[in-house]
């Protein structure tokens, strides 16, 4: 008996929320257009609602970890799963247009790089606290116009590899799939990272202030924490007493980014009281990750921002 042929897509969503988010992502991707051979996995803490999801969503395979996994972890649990010659990392809190996946594969045939990524726009009109945490989180590397051509990073929600390149550095991403340290593992390997405007994809998260207020903290902390991973002490001191100067550089990027792309101009005004408040609680963050060199002890595996 002949084994089924491997798809030419993999499409891996990480639920980062479930509920309403997770099922507006795959009617998203159950209306793709032009839609190559594909696969469609998520990967996704809990149990519940499963198997009215398995129901409603009869092709994707539901990607469950016997125990809480991180997100990293959810990430590379459904990345050695997955059998497409290319495999696309997405997020719930993403809608893919209609060409995207289409899209995806024209891009991996027509250049040669291991690794292709997209812009991100937010969807719609949103809450002055949900616009600063895009704006924040996506809007400095990904908001459209982006230019065609080389990168230092891609989001991993929106995020493509060929197989054979991930194959190449499975020590990168055996335990856990951190785009930083797999994207820095392809650079070895002179692989660089490609930046491609076909590729946009949409995005709509909710918020409270409260979760805001504690991933910054966590993100932020997380983050400093893994730059000293190994370092000196010296350069941990040195880390954390420039972190001083972080809300102000965190808020001016932002605002450089919009005024120079001339996009979101009004929402990123409304959501300033939210962005400095979070670029001073990221940074608090940040100078204890430098200092201690740990995650904060509540840490539950959610993803740096």
């Amino acid at each position: 008996m002949n084994a089924e042929p491997a798809p030419e897509l993999s499409v891996i969503v990480v639920a980062l929320d479930g509920g309403a988010n997770l099922e507006r992502c795959l009617d998203a991707l159950a209306r793709q257009e032009a839609c190559p051979a594909m696969e469609v996995l998520v990967a996704v803490n809990a149990e519940a609602h499963r198997r009215e999801m398995e129901q409603r969503y009869p092709r994707a395979q539901f990607v469950v970890p016997e125990r809480r996994s991180t997100f990293a972890e959810l990430r590379g649990a459904a990345v050695r799963r997955s059998r497409g010659r290319i495999v696309a990392i997405t997020e719930d809190q993403c809608i893919p247009p209609a060409q995207w996946c289409a899209n995806v594969v024209a891009a991996h045939a027509s250049r040669p790089y291991a690794a292709i990524g997209g812009p991100v726009d937010k969807q719609g009109e949103d809450s002055a606290l949900n616009w600063a945490i895009y704006l924040r989180e996506l809007g400095v590397g990904y908001m459209p116009p982006v230019e065609e051509g080389p990168s230092a990073q891609l989001t991993d929600c929106n995020v493509t590899y060929k197989r054979a390149a991930l194959d190449r550095i499975t020590d990168a991403w055996a335990e856990s799939f951190h785009e930083p340290r797999v994207h820095e593992a392809l650079k070895r390997n002179g692989e660089p990272l490609w930046l491609s405007p076909a590729l946009l994809t949409l995005q709509q998260r909710s918020f409270t202030l409260q979760r805001a207020v504690v991933e910054r903290y966590e993100f932020g902390r997380l983050y400093g924490s893994m730059r000293v991973a190994g370092a000196p002490l010296a350069r941990c001191m040195m880390m954390a007493a420039a972190s001083v100067a972080l809300p102000v550089l965190l808020v001016a990027r932002v605002l450089l980014t919009v005024l120079r792309k001339r996009r979101h101009v009004g929402p990123c005004l409304r959501a300033l009281p939210y962005l400095a408040l979070f670029a001073t609680v990221w940074a608090w963050g940040e100078f204890l990750g430098y200092l201690t060199g740990a995650p904060s002890k509540s840490w539950r595996g959610r993803k740096p921002g």
